[in-house]
């Protein structure tokens, strides 16, 4: 075995769900149980958001709240999901920087983390990639699901896991500060992810 670093981003990220019950529709700002339950498998988008954000040090609003504020950006195409360039403009409304980035690398993840980015990935449901699908529906894909990276971890110097919250619509699926392995990560990531800051890119880069 050779030495292994863990690395997390100086911040308290909070976890949310996106998992809306009959007992939590109302405090989490839904107008019904109906209303909220339609978006409990569709929300991933949003709780992760609202996690770095408020990791971030800004005050967040419920969770119907900024999916309301999130549809009327045109941060979310039905059928299609959260779109990253409209979640990263939301982002904006809060005073956070934000940038939808495509065909990355674990690597180029791995930077951002380094620069003190916390970001929202594309990936497959619970790190499934690869894998059959429950309903024999084929297998999963490289993407569907959004969740927020917050760490990594090395060993001499080799990427072996990235820290992230995961949040799920179902209960036993929710997983805060869950050590994902290389190799789950990879099968189930596209290369897709926002990286958010405090500070503006242009302004970091120079």
């Amino acid at each position: 075995m050779g030495e292994k670093k863990q690395y997390r981003l100086q911040m308290d990220f909070p976890f949310y769900t996106q998992r809306m019950t009959q007992e939590t529709w109302k405090e989490e700002g839904f107008s019904s149980f109906s209303e909220a339950d339609s978006w409990t498998f569709r929300s991933c988008g949003i709780a992760s958001l609202r996690m770095i954000l408020e990791g971030l040090g800004k005050q967040v609003e419920r969770h119907g709240t900024m999916i309301a504020k999130g549809v009327a950006a045109g941060a979310y195409k039905e059928g299609v999901g959260w779109i990253h360039w409209g979640l990263a403009k939301l982002a904006a409304d809060y005073g956070i920087y934000g940038e939808a980035l495509r065909e990355k690398t674990a690597e180029d993840l791995k930077q951002e983390l380094d620069a003190g980015h916390p970001c929202m990935v594309s990936v497959a449901p619970l790190f499934q990639g690869g894998k059959p699908k429950p309903d024999g529906s084929g297998v999963y894909g490289k993407s569907g699901h959004l969740v927020p990276v917050l760490g990594y971890e090395t060993e001499d110097g080799r990427l072996t896991a990235f820290l992230v919250h995961h949040p799920s619509a179902f209960l036993e699926q929710n997983k805060p500060n869950w050590w994902v392995p290389i190799e789950d990560f990879s099968a189930s990531f596209g290369g897709n992810f926002i990286r958010f800051s405090t500070e503006n890119f242009s302004e970091e880069d120079k």
